[in-house]
């Protein structure tokens, strides 16, 4: 494909001339390319070549070569001249044109691409308030757009440290041993350029600005035996570098202003453990086995989180219960374990100003809700418990029966794992307490859990596993029997202690 024929589409009027200079001044003339060879024009009349020749190019931008003229005799051609100039210039007009027009669509169609591919990456990060999970998208789609391998974001500075790095198609080891390179580091990483690494590979980095100053880059990466990152592509990710900047400085925002609520609710939560010396870490603690029995039972993203603000919220209420109910360590009179089955109540009251979503002050409020109706502060049954609420009733119990308390010693997870059992579809959701024990048997894999853990006291830590395992299958449907396989018979306790464990005194 030469140079001149994409820019004589229509070949008709190119035509005309050539046959005027042949009719009119007796000059055999076709189009030739910069190589000197004939550009076909479809079926028009070529003339016959004559022994005198010579070559007019056109006045072109680019070297999209002439017109190649012929006559008898060099007088033939002295003669027409003038008019074989006056046609160069006529076709280097209309091939200027033409360039125009191609250049216009071209810029068109490129602009049509962009926003098509802006457009689809805006659906796919719209609700992304994780700033990694929003690195993570912005690299698989461009790094697609663009046919690159594989890419990386590098963050540095205040603020910035939950992103630090993230990378696509390659291991974050490899993305620093890229930037330890020669080549990456005489690179100017504070624009966007095009370069090369000491083993072939492109590279293409642009900058990422937060207001005035630059808090890091993305890099994207082509293997040596591809095609080097061309201007477009490194104009399109400037393109997307100006959208996608302030969009990581509002996350960061969002990062801050979040981190600041949760500690606060994790602060809050603490001032009302500390009433009593008995409570102490219990909100931090029940928040730790809510998180990690809704990651057994998939909850992932907001959703965890939104779990475990509620969590931390939960015993808000019992701001409200004098403190000599709380920490008495004798038996409780009836108008005295009334006074504390009013703190869910007083914690509804203390987040209904706040404005938050339902969800979160229906877990907080609902906890101490049993499926058979028999619970308080509404009686709920069923189905009407929110989800969240049914995981933090088992996570409040469990620590409550599994920590010390003034009125008994703390319970082993046999026994406590027990009575969670006892209770299953009367009083606890049976996926729920499923998803404790699942958690219970990975809390290596669960860096809260794997902090907890060593305070929990056990009958035989040897033959936990195999304890969990076995009251799994009781728990499965069309398992379950009326005692669980235990180590030994769980101590069964008072019938007040087992109420006050359930509103986690």
């Amino acid at each position: 494909m030469d140079a001149t024929t994409p820019y004589l589409a229509d070949t008709a009027p190119v035509q005309r001339v050539l046959e005027y200079l042949r009719d009119q001044h007796g000059v055999s003339a076709v189009v030739v390319n910069s190589q000197g060879r004939t550009v076909p024009l479809g079926d028009g009349p070529k003339g016959a070549p004559f022994p005198h020749e010579r070559v007019y190019p056109f006045t072109f931008a680019h070297d999209a070569g002439g017109i190649h003229c012929s006559a008898a005799t060099p007088a033939s051609l002295d003669k027409a001249d003038p008019h074989i100039r006056m046609c160069v210039e006529l076709l280097s007009g209309m091939l200027e044109q033409a360039l125009v027009l191609q250049q216009t669509t071209d810029e068109m169609l490129r602009l049509s691409e962009q926003l098509h591919f802006l457009v689809g990456l805006a659906n796919k990060v719209t609700g992304l308030h994780d700033l990694k999970d929003y690195a993570t998208v912005i690299l698989r789609e461009v790094s697609q757009a663009i046919s690159a391998d594989s890419a990386f974001v590098y963050t540095e500075g205040k603020g910035a440290e939950k992103l630090n790095r993230v990378a696509y198609n390659m291991t974050e080891q490899h993305a620093v041993r890229i930037r330890q390179t020669a080549a990456f580091e005489a690179a100017d990483t504070r624009r966007t350029i095009v370069f090369t690494l000491e083993d072939g590979s492109s590279v293409l980095v642009t900058p990422i600005k937060e207001k005035d100053h630059q808090i890091g880059y993305m890099a994207f990466f082509r293997h040596q035996e591809k095609q080097v990152f061309t201007a477009y592509e490194k104009q399109f990710l400037t393109i997307i570098d100006n959208i996608i900047s302030p969009t990581m400085e509002s996350l960061k925002l969002y990062d801050s202003l979040h981190e600041l609520y949760l500690n606060t609710v994790k602060a809050l939560a603490a001032a009302i453990d500390a009433k009593d010396e008995y409570t102490h870490g219990h909100s931090f603690r029940v928040a730790k086995y809510a998180v990690a029995i809704a990651r057994e039972m998939n909850i992932t993203g907001d959703q965890l989180t939104d779990l475990e603000v509620a969590a931390y919220m939960h015993d808000l209420g019992k701001i409200g219960v004098p403190e000599k109910i709380l920490g008495k360590p004798g038996k409780l009179t009836d108008e005295e374990f009334d006074e504390i089955k009013k703190h869910p109540v007083l914690t509804h009251k203390i987040l209904e100003p706040i404005d938050l979503p339902d969800h979160i002050v229906n877990a907080a409020v609902q906890h101490h809700e049993r499926l058979d109706g028999r619970g308080y502060p509404q009686g709920l049954t069923g189905e009407k418990i929110a989800m969240f609420a049914k995981i933090i009733a088992v996570a409040d119990v469990f620590d409550a029966l599994t920590s010390a308390r003034p009125y008994r010693d703390s319970m082993t997870v046999e026994d406590a794992l027990t009575i969670l059992y006892k209770g299953i579809d009367k009083e606890f959701d049976r996926d729920v307490v499923l998803a404790l024990i699942s958690a219970l048997r990975d809390e290596q894999q669960d860096e809260a859990l794997a902090k907890i853990y060593p305070t929990l006291k056990f009958i035989n830590v040897d033959q936990m596993n195999t304890f969990l395992v076995q009251l799994t299958q009781h728990l499965l449907p069309g398992r379950r029997s009326e005692q669980p396989v235990t180590p030994a018979p769980p101590p069964r306790p008072a019938d007040q202690s087992r109420g006050r464990a359930r509103a986690g005194l």
